[in-house]
């Protein structure tokens, strides 16, 4: 596992016998494929029904296409069903060639181990609870939802406020809608505390450096958290480009005000037990502190070069 431009959690995949790399994104309700990347690999493709499925533009799915083979590490598949998005992925970036999401991830218990770039699919047939094997020095088990669409709902604490999150690995940062920002925190447009942070689709966009951000026991310092007016409201569930990657209109249990990407997640060991609707949490340890030099004597300037 890595992480691409460093927020994107991208694994080695193999599509039709071809090494490739693809991102896994708990907040993508379906597999998507790039279009350049369909061609690329010659997958088959079919027409599909549209207005059903839409990107964070709006954007409806018009094709899905067939994997013949299609491998995560020793995982092996056949005639894989994924979606061809209508536009280029990730800015165009050849070395990715899409994402992995909900439908095949929920099939396992998924452990994300950024300690150790590790990216880990399970079985789910264990005991309750008996996950945690990577020995930390406190854990958090943390209840979750896993609506229809397998979207995962995490409670959370974003200074002192209860509120439900998306957790979405697909996500470069956290972002609350301004709705929310405005009714529960009280935070307006072209007010300091609510810097500009460009526009996504129409829709202005801001960020704010709030105090904290609590999941069960483990407090994230100092979060910003990017704000924007969620595009729901006008008929389908959309997202901004730092946001996950596939909308389905009519999401179970309606919009949520905050969705948790990965500029918070990524201080963090995840282990989501799908099937237990439990997901078992531990915080990173902090980076070593740089060691002081040994003498505190001047350091002589280099020389100059010579001319």
């Amino acid at each position: 596992m890595s992480q691409a431009h460093g927020t994107e959690l991208t694994i080695p995949v193999s599509i039709e016998g071809t090494p490739t790399t693809m991102v896994i994104d708990t907040g993508s309700v379906l597999t998507g494929v790039d279009p350049q990347s369909a061609d690329t690999f010659h997958l088959i493709r079919q027409r599909i029904i549209q207005d059903r499925m839409f990107t964070s533009a709006g954007q409806p799915f018009t094709e899905m296409a067939t994997k013949h083979s299609f491998d995560i590490g020793q995982m092996h598949a056949e005639n894989v069903k994924i979606l061809v998005w209508p536009t280029r992925m990730w800015g165009g970036d050849a070395n990715i060639a899409g994402t992995v999401g909900a439908d095949l991830l929920r099939n396992y218990d998924v452990d994300i181990d950024i300690d150790n770039n590790e990216f880990k699919l399970f079985s789910q047939d264990h005991c309750p609870g008996k996950v945690v094997y990577w020995h930390p020095a406190a854990v958090s088990v943390i209840p979750i939802h896993v609506v229809n669409s397998g979207h995962i709902i995490v409670p959370v604490v974003l200074d002192g406020q209860n509120m439900d999150a998306l957790l979405d690995t697909g996500a470069f940062g956290t972002i609350l809608s301004l709705e929310t920002a405005e009714g529960t925190f009280g935070l307006h447009p072209g007010t300091p505390e609510m810097t500009p942070s460009g526009n996504f689709h129409g829709a202005a966009a801001y960020r704010h450096t709030f105090k904290s951000l609590e999941l069960e026991g483990i407090s994230i310092a100092n979060p910003t958290v990017f704000i924007w007016d969620d595009q729901m409201k006008y008929g389908m569930q959309q997202k901004p480009e730092l946001g996950s990657r596939i909308a389905p209109m009519n999401e179970e249990n309606g919009k949520k005000d905050l969705t948790l990407g990965m500029r918070e997640l990524r201080h963090l060991h995840i282990y989501i037990a799908y099937k237990e609707q439990k997901m078992y949490v531990s915080a990173l340890a902090p980076a070593p502190a740089p060691v002081a030099p040994a003498t505190t004597a001047p350091v002589p300037a280099a020389p100059s070069p010579a001319k």
